[in-house]
């Protein structure tokens, strides 16, 4: 029997693609809170993060750290509208989320990251 050696990589995105298939419980399909979920890769974490505060304008916060104590206010808001934003942010941080986790995986790095800043930024 050949031994199957699974690297961090592909065990990373196996159980990213398992949160996104399995809905917790009081959720909408679709919606995976940030706020409960354990970074996989940090780096990406914060990454992503920075490049969603660049991407909106006007700009919602001015760090990263404030930028989720704005997400846990938006999201124990009463307000429909708040929670709607949150999910908006939600759903926009976890495409470019699981885009980074999955380029750094295939080896893009860097390169797919400043290629993606690039179409933002000249838009």
């Amino acid at each position: 029997m050949v031994p199957v050696l699974l690297n961090i990589p592909v065990a990373t995105v196996f159980v990213l693609s398992c949160m996104c298939a399995v809905q917790p419980q009081g959720q909408k399909p679709g919606h995976e809170d940030p706020l409960t979920a354990h970074p996989a890769n940090p780096q990406c974490w914060d990454s992503s993060s920075a490049l969603l505060l660049e991407m909106r304008s006007p700009r919602i916060a001015d760090t990263v750290p404030g930028f989720w104590d704005l997400m846990v206010s938006l999201r124990s808001s009463d307000n429909s509208k708040h929670t709607a934003l949150f999910w908006d942010l939600a759903r926009v941080f976890w495409d470019i989320y699981l885009d980074c986790v999955l380029s750094r995986s295939h080896g893009l790095g860097r390169r797919h990251s400043t290629a993606v800043h690039s179409l933002i930024t000249d838009s």
